[in-house]
């Protein structure tokens, strides 16, 4: 009988241990907060063909990468903006987004989704699994990066006649 008292002791401790982060963890994820909200609606306003104000998202000096290729973020909503003068009915396939908060310090937001629009010249409907992240300085952004297979969207590009 003493052994079960021992061995129901022992489980109680064991149970109320608290939970050790894992070796490799770095941080936590969320996918509900402001952050990931405000870059949804980066990517709505680009939806919606309307990006005005969205300059307001960034740090002065913000840094943007489309593809390796270094601008500003207005240059990047301006260049996004354009491809419109090349594609209509362009959409945001399951899109996914979540902010990384990591123990050091840094958060980033990255979003996912599948990019697609039909070719004003070629009809041909076009379609891109985009990768972005959006490095986080308090409540801006200073560092935004977006990457995408570009191939196939600029050999539908052609000049419309």
């Amino acid at each position: 009988m003493k052994n079960i008292y021992i061995i129901t002791l022992m489980l109680i401790f064991v149970s109320c241990e608290t939970t050790v982060k894992p070796e490799n963890q770095t941080g936590y994820i969320q996918g509900d907060d402001t952050k990931s909200s405000r870059i949804d609606a980066f990517n709505d306003a680009y939806l919606a063909n309307d990006m005005t104000g969205q300059d307001a998202l960034f740090t002065d000096g913000a840094v943007a990468q489309v593809n390796s290729q270094e601008m500003t973020p207005s240059e990047m909503i301006e260049a996004f903006m354009g491809g419109r003068e090349y594609y209509n009915d362009i959409k945001n396939l399951d899109r996914a987004t979540a902010t990384f908060n990591f123990d050091e310090g840094s958060i980033y937001t990255c979003t996912w989704f599948d990019w697609q629009g039909t070719s004003k010249s070629t009809g041909a409907v076009v379609g891109n699994p985009v990768h972005a992240w959006f490095k986080w300085d308090g409540d801006k952004v200073s560092e935004v990066t977006y990457i995408f297979d570009s191939a196939e969207y600029v050999a539908n590009m052609s000049q419309m006649e």
